[in-house]
């Protein structure tokens, strides 16, 4: 009898074992597509918003997981996803999601698994703060926080002046002080420490928020000189 119960055990024991083999080997097998995918899709990018910063964002969010929790799966695919259906880089968003979703579907994904990346995609935008879609999972919260993460600090300043370059823009100007990239630290960067969503996310913030200050105050009194 003792046997018999041992043996039951390992075999249960075995098959949870395979069972979380082949579930994290389903997962590793479609983001792995989807980096692959995004990285050569966005390859000429030039505003900041290229694949070096999709991966930041996605490794972001997979550090925030570990803290908060989530669906690693759904917070991958939001992730590296993020940046596709932008109405700053695309001028057809309508005809990404519908590419976005037929590239889902053919890797299997079901359609309530769809909806919700699709959802969570268009959750992380900023859209100066009035963005219908809100974060309102723990995954879009994540990836939300991961993706306004790198406007700010040290990275945010460099994206902020590459996006504005690619523009235009001059760094400051008296005439027309609006169509600055100075200004934009003001009109969004400064406001993200106060909009982030979990708890991971406001602590690492708050260093990068001070840095910003301390280089916009730099950056203000060398060329007042």
């Amino acid at each position: 009898m003792l046997v018999t119960s041992f043996l039951y055990k390992c075999t249960k024991q075995s098959e949870k074992i395979l069972l979380s083999f082949t579930i994290g080997g389903l997962k590793m097998d479609i983001i792995e597509e989807a980096k692959q995918w995004m990285e050569n899709y966005f390859l000429s990018e030039t505003t900041g918003h290229d694949w070096e910063h999709i991966e930041r964002v996605w490794k972001t969010s997979i550090y925030l997981q570990k803290h908060e929790g989530g669906d690693y799966q759904l917070i991958s695919l939001i992730a590296l996803f993020h940046d596709f259906m932008d109405e700053k880089l695309t001028t057809a968003p309508g005809e990404k999601e519908k590419e976005l979703k037929q590239w889902l579907e053919t890797h299997h994904l079901v359609s309530e698994k769809i909806e919700e990346v699709m959802h969570g995609i268009k959750a992380v935008s900023f859209k100066k703060g009035k963005n219908p879609y809100q974060a309102v999972s723990i995954e879009e919260k994540i990836v939300q926080d991961a993706d306004r993460l790198d406007a700010i600090g040290a990275i945010g300043i460099a994206r902020a002046f590459t996006y504005g370059g690619s523009k235009g823009r001059p760094i400051t100007s008296k005439s027309n002080p609006e169509e600055s990239t100075v200004y934009h630290f003001y009109e969004k960067l400064f406001l993200i420490k106060d909009l982030m969503k979990t708890k991971s996310g406001k602590e690492l913030a708050e260093k990068r928020h001070k840095l910003m200050e301390h280089f916009i105050q730099e950056l203000k009194a060398e060329i007042s000189l």
